[in-house]
């Protein structure tokens, strides 16, 4: 579901993966020192309606991910308030012999949305770029050099393989009556017949990997050709002067409105 996502022809996919990751450095820089609750609320609002209208991502699947991130959002609100660094002066209510003040609550809310905010740019670059596309974009732009940039694709086309034999293993072994584990003794001894063919299975795929890149000619330099280029575009423009214009926009409104 993820990959459909990512390989879909919406806006953001089509934005420069290294632009989409100094992005999310520039928006937690800009959030660090605010701490008012309704400038990260508005961002947060725009954020999601950005990546469901600019990443064609359903709110439905977007929440499933930002749902429990909220249990977190909430603790710092809970923890300013019960275990504030400095008690606000105006008292709310109490909660036993505990004052509960409204300084105290603004300043958990704004730290709660905070997080929310890092948390729903990260599912922004997530969901809308591809892994390929951006470790090529890392090597291309970055410096990365292209050996570790292509053995971290490489790991990564990996994991769905694992998951593939895992289950098979898993299957054999239900096969020949090995069964369930009943107790924690049995759970290690599984984990440890799971383990030892998977690790078996990995070092033969590295090494294939390894024998074929080198066939083929790859020896980490940069004098080389690339199948895909990742180009700067128009789009890359647009997404630069309107994340300026949020931020701008976002001061503004917060000079003028939220700090009265």
């Amino acid at each position: 579901m993820i990959e459909n996502h990512q390989k879909s022809n919406h806006f953001l996919q089509q934005v420069n993966p290294t632009l989409k990751l100094i992005s999310i450095l520039t928006v937690i820089f800009f959030m660090m020192p605010i701490f008012d609750p309704w400038t990260p609320f508005v961002f947060l609002l725009l954020t999601i309606n950005a990546i469901k209208v600019l990443g064609g991502v359903s709110l439905r699947f977007l929440f499933k991910f930002l749902a429990p991130l909220s249990l977190f959002a909430f603790s710092f609100v809970w923890i300013n308030v019960v275990f504030p660094s400095e008690r606000g002066e105006t008292i709310l209510f109490t909660i036993g012999s505990m004052p509960v003040a409204l300084e105290n609550i603004k300043t958990g809310i704004s730290l709660g949305l905070r997080s929310l905010i890092f948390a729903s740019w990260s599912l922004l670059f997530v969901l809308t770029t591809e892994p390929t596309k951006f470790m090529l974009s890392l090597i291309q732009h970055c410096r990365l050099p292209p050996r570790l940039g292509y053995g971290m694709m490489a790991a990564y086309r990996f994991l769905p393989l694992f998951q593939e034999e895992l289950n098979q293993v898993r299957a054999a072994h239900r096969i020949r009556g090995l069964g369930e584990p009943k107790g924690f003794t049995d759970r290690v001894y599984e984990i440890k017949r799971y383990l030892i063919p998977l690790l078996a299975s990995a070092i033969r795929k590295a090494e294939r990997i390894a024998i074929a890149m080198e066939s083929k000619g790859f020896d980490g330099s940069r004098q080389r050709s690339y199948y895909t280029i990742i180009k700067w575009t128009s789009k890359d423009l647009l997404f630069s002067t309107g994340l300026i214009i949020l931020f701008s926009g976002l001061l503004l409104l917060r000079k003028s409105y939220f700090l009265l």
